[in-house]
């Protein structure tokens, strides 16, 4: 160390080769003091003064167009213009795809009803068919009872009032025929 006789030396700050020679405490001594002249030079904090150069706009470049430049404004005029019509395609596919999807709901719609339009015209119709049948199978039944009730009614007497009254005469005969006679 190239340091004084009696001088102290701090290597605990951080900073490089910082000496204190009069012992008195000093702001900013050894707490990581960033602004030795040492750190610029080996890629510190401030080692890059490059600056953007400014950028000349193209009016100020007195009408000489460069070809690279003009190529380049050309290129990204059609690019925009690619852009707009993408974007106007995509558009139009939206809108084609919303009205279709429109369509296909009124279409699903309209089927919809006229299927349930049908399944009440089939309901009544089975409904129609229903009363009619139980309506034929009451006639049927009022048919038969009042054909039972004729036939019981047109039931007439078999017996013959009269041959009975000569069988008994005669079978009274046959009786007393014998008792006179004995």
């Amino acid at each position: 160390d190239d340091a004084p006789p009696g001088a102290k030396t701090n290597n605990n700050s951080g900073g490089k080769g910082f000496r204190d020679t009069s012992g008195d405490f000093k702001l900013g001594d050894g707490l990581g003091d960033l602004q030795d002249d040492d750190d610029i030079g080996e890629g510190g904090i401030a080692t890059n003064w490059d600056l953007p150069k400014p950028v000349v706009q193209a009016d100020e470049m007195d009408g000489e167009d460069d070809g690279a430049w003009g190529a380049a404004r050309e290129e990204a005029a059609a690019a925009k213009a690619r852009e707009v019509e993408r974007k106007a395609r995509e558009e139009k596919i939206k809108a084609e795809a919303e009205v279709a999807k429109k369509e296909r709901l009124a279409a699903a719609l309209a089927l919809g009803e006229k299927l349930k339009e049908e399944r009440e015209e089939e309901k009544e119709k089975e409904a129609l068919l229903k009363e009619q049948h139980e309506k034929k199978a009451e006639e049927d039944r009022k048919a038969a009872r009042e054909a039972a009730r004729a036939e019981v009614q047109s039931v007439e007497q078999t017996v013959d009032m009269d041959a009975q009254r000569d069988i008994m005469k005669q079978y009274e005969e046959s009786f007393l025929d014998k008792d006179v006679g004995s």
